[in-house]
């Protein structure tokens, strides 16, 4: 009984997924009894896009990704987004966390959004019944390799929910059991992060090297999206434990030398040609990315896309849509773009205005609603998690930490020359430090901003961000989203508490 009300749960979900969702092709189940169900190989597909459908909403149609951006950043309202949202974004912004707690208004209840961590446990869940039942399929309906198949896949997609929860908030409740109703209390992030990446290294090789379709270029995990997220935990397990560092950053290294292996992925020279195959999602630079194709009938909340903040006409909005709402500070970009950069000029117009001039013209893909003077333009790029340029400058990155500064500047150089800017030349705590901007850089508006602030500690030190923490709130746990615990989950599960620091 405790199994079929997780199938039915699901199958709710999967029933009331909006009828735009053609491309993942989700069949709605009309029962999911232990009888009827995981019998086929179209079984274990549906389920599995179902786990996708989550995910996807995770990305696509919330606010996460802009509000982990702009958090701590150099950026400023320079044009009022309505009523409700310049109050709410300006307190994220200088991390006044309380004051969205009681907060009210639609952008107070989109990033209260990010303060609950249910959805990544319906993800992880999913997966959990995925990896068990789906040895349930007889052999002549799945052969085993698929079977190894859809379970690496149950395992990179709790995973990465895994990667994110201790992103947000720190600390999570671990569990890999299926159907589990357990009471457990929160495991110390560092233990989240070892046990994932045993998980994954254990199921890394069972994923293919490349997808056999095509439809699923770029947003199927592979070997090397595995490889990807494996880098991540092993640096966000860096982080945060206190003993020696050195063999997180060693595995960095070991995986970067296994992701040069596959030639399907490369580094891509900065062109508008290739901003727009990035940030679509299929390109050779993509590791594993959440659609968003507007001819396929998949479409994201607008203001899950940085451009929603950033951009203006012709990007995003109507004609009359002379401003953005948003702007970087003219110092801060000046310094961040200082040298010969072809991205300054590619993904900026009027890049150190400082004024609602300002262009974000990173995300070009577009579709439009409309016609004539009344056509209005919204954001066609897909949520990019993983690609090349961020696993290469990670692997810079590991590599400085081990006080290997030429193999460092061999990695962080790739993504310079790609954009046409000079080499560094750097050493030591200096090197450190160009490295990390260059993933400011290079990475700005795909939702890593603030996760780096935290993961590397600059965030305490003003010469990276002008919300500087004090080391004890920082040690306190300034640093996470708070986490919003109902009165029924808390009756539920007495061992569960939220983040003190915000409480």
């Amino acid at each position: 009984m405790k199994k079929l009300k997780y199938l039915c749960v699901l199958a709710a979900l999967l029933c009331s997924t909006s009828s735009c969702e053609k491309f993942l092709n989700v069949v709605p189940i009309d029962a999911l009894s232990g009888n009827n169900f995981w019998q086929t190989q179209d079984d274990a597909e549906s389920f599995a896009n179902g786990i996708y459908v989550r995910l996807r909403s995770k990305f696509g149609n919330s606010i996460l990704i802009p509000a982990t951006e702009m958090r701590g950043n150099y950026v400023a309202v320079k044009n009022d987004l309505d009523a409700s949202g310049t109050g709410p974004m300006n307190n994220l912004i200088s991390n006044n966390m309380r004051a969205l707690l009681s907060g009210g208004g639609t952008y107070a209840d989109r990033l209260r959004e990010v303060m609950n961590w249910k959805g990544w446990y319906d993800v992880i869940q999913a997966s959990n019944i995925l990896h068990y039942e789906v040895d349930n399929i007889p052999a002549n309906q799945l052969s085993a390799t698929e079977k190894s198949r859809y379970k690496a896949e149950a395992v990179f997609t709790r995973n990465l929910s895994y990667l994110y929860l201790c992103r947000l908030y720190g600390d999570a409740i671990y569990y890999t059991e299926a159907y589990s109703q357990k009471s457990l209390p929160r495991t110390a992030q560092v233990d989240v992060m070892k046990n994932c990446i045993a998980d994954m290294t254990a199921y890394k090789n069972d994923l293919p090297v490349r997808v056999t379709q095509s439809s699923y270029t770029g947003i199927r995990p592979t070997r090397a999206s595995a490889v990807a997220l494996l880098m991540h935990l092993n640096m966000w397990a860096a982080a945060w434990d206190t003993n020696d560092k050195k063999p997180y950053y060693t595995a960095v290294l070991e995986l970067a030398e296994e992701l040069a292996s596959y030639t399907d992925y490369k580094v891509l020279n900065k062109s508008v040609e290739n901003t727009k195959l990035i940030f679509k999602g299929r390109s050779a630079e993509n590791l594993f990315g959440i659609l968003q194709n507007f001819n396929y009938g998949e479409t994201f909340s607008p203001w899950s896309n940085y451009s929603w903040f950033f951009s203006r006409y012709p990007y995003r909005g109507s004609m009359q849509k002379v401003n953005s709402h948003f702007a970087y500070e003219k110092e801060y970009m000046e310094k961040l773009y200082a040298t010969a950069d072809s991205r300054r000029t590619l993904w900026f117009d009027n890049y150190n205005a400082d004024n609602a001039t300002f262009q974000f013209k990173k995300f070009i893909n577009t579709y439009s609603t409309g016609s004539g003077s009344n056509v209005t333009m919204f954001s066609d790029d897909s949520a990019i998690i993983f690609r090349m340029s961020d696993m290469i400058l990670l692997a810079a990155e590991a590599a400085a930490e081990l006080d290997d500064d030429e193999l460092a500047k061999s990695y962080v150089n790739q993504i310079r020359d790609a954009a046409g800017a000079p080499s560094f030349t750097s050493q030591g705590n200096e090197l450190k430090n160009d490295i990390y901007r260059e993933r400011c850089r290079e990475l700005i508006g795909e939702g890593h901003y603030y996760f780096d602030l935290v993961r590397t500690k600059r965030i305490v030190n003003s010469d990276f961000t002008k919300r500087v923490m004090t080391v004890g709130n920082f040690n306190a746990g300034a640093w996470t989203w708070p986490l919003t615990i109902s009165s029924t989950e808390q009756l539920a599960n007495p061992n569960l508490i939220g983040n003190t620091y915000w409480n």
